[in-house]
């Protein structure tokens, strides 16, 4: 299958691994909600790394007019599941690389998959941001326990 790479311009940051784009050139195009594949950051509930992240991810974005997304999947919410490029990287695995985010290993499959948990295990053995916590509690856990908290 061909690798289906777009340029978009971003609208909004929902959280720390959720955006909202439009196609670059496109000014009356299509709307995305863009899920970032690979990775989740704590919610915004969990005090304070959920609000790092998506300080973190908006200050990754900032200079830069557009970036490419690299085309994953959709998801059951209907939101492109996708890679976020820029001149400097990847923003998934940075995100990772710093602490930011963890790798959601249940859905990381090849070619992702090394790559992702490599920049993972440079964050958790630093104890950056999230890993720096004594007692963890992964964001699929958290919404598991607090189902009406998350958003």
């Amino acid at each position: 299958m061909p690798i289906s790479r777009l340029r978009f311009q971003l609208n909004s940051i929902k959280d720390g691994d959720t955006l909202i784009a439009s196609p670059l050139g496109q000014s009356n195009g299509p709307i995305e909600a863009i899920r970032l594949y690979g990775i989740d950051c704590p919610e915004l509930a969990q005090h304070p790394y959920g609000k790092l992240a998506r300080q973190r991810i908006q200050a990754l974005l900032a200079p830069y007019r557009s970036f490419e997304v690299v085309f994953v999947d959709r998801d059951n919410h209907d939101r492109l599941v996708a890679e976020l490029w820029v001149t400097d990287g990847c923003i998934n695995t940075q995100l990772l690389a710093e602490g930011y985010a963890v790798a959601y290993v249940r859905h990381l499959r090849e070619p992702y998959r090394q790559r992702y948990l490599a920049a993972e295990t440079v964050a958790r053995k630093a104890r950056l941001n999230f890993w720096s916590q004594t007692e963890l509690e992964s964001p699929w856990e958290y919404r598991r326990r607090n189902p009406r908290r998350v958003g």
